[in-house]
């Protein structure tokens, strides 16, 4: 996560950047919308799924709730730390063994999947071939489990129709805040067609 040229900001701070963002936005148009932070590689376990050999050193951060003050905080607090599990570049030992589990699951509960983070190529002719791998404004060669994490990816959003945005397409969008929807109000009258027939009827102002 710390990883990067001189001069480059590294991911942890593009990754913080980006979420600070989301939750602002979902802030200011006070959406209803919950939001769990997780964090990967994490020198301590905390979730319900580890049993001692899967999911370890990953840390619920913060449980299911609406956007606030309190979540963001922490989700500005924290640093990269030494243990693997940090998949932000695609580059980190991954299992798949329950993948399909994994996609019946977002299926299942009708969740959609955007993903933010580096920048996914379309397929090409040779799979084996190391190709660019774009992030932060830098390009550099993909290594073979970066080209593997890329492909499981590619796989999980072709099988929920997720989309895959990268750092620099989802920064620019998530700038601009969203704004509050305000639902109409309506005002109630009579529409008379004659003296004798009058239909009670609900109006509201639209703007072309």
């Amino acid at each position: 996560m710390n990883n990067t040229p001189p001069g480059e900001e590294t991911f942890l701070q593009t990754s913080i950047d980006a979420i600070t963002r989301i939750l602002q936005r979902k802030m200011f148009s006070e959406s209803k919308d919950e939001i769990a932070l997780i964090l990967f590689g994490t020198p301590d376990t905390d979730n319900p799924l580890a049993d001692g050999e899967c999911y370890e050193n990953i840390t619920i951060a913060q449980p299911m709730d609406v956007a606030s003050f309190e979540l963001i905080g922490p989700s500005c607090q924290f640093n990269a730390g030494s243990k693997r599990g940090s998949w932000s570049d695609l580059g980190g030992e991954f299992g798949d063994d329950q993948i399909d589990t994994v996609v019946a699951g977002i299926k299942n509960s009708g969740t959609e999947l955007n993903v933010i983070g580096p920048s996914i190529e379309e397929d090409d002719d040779d799979e084996d071939a190391p190709g660019p791998s774009t992030a932060n404004g830098h390009t550099k060669d993909k290594t073979p489990q970066q080209r593997a994490g890329e492909a499981m990816l590619k796989h999980i959003l072709q099988e929920v129709d997720g989309e895959c945005y990268s750092f620099s397409e989802a920064l620019p969008a998530l700038s601009y805040f969203q704004t509050r929807q305000i639902r109409q109000t309506a005002w109630k009258c009579q529409l008379e067609i004659t003296s004798n027939l009058k239909i009670p009827v609900c109006s509201y102002v639209k703007v072309g």
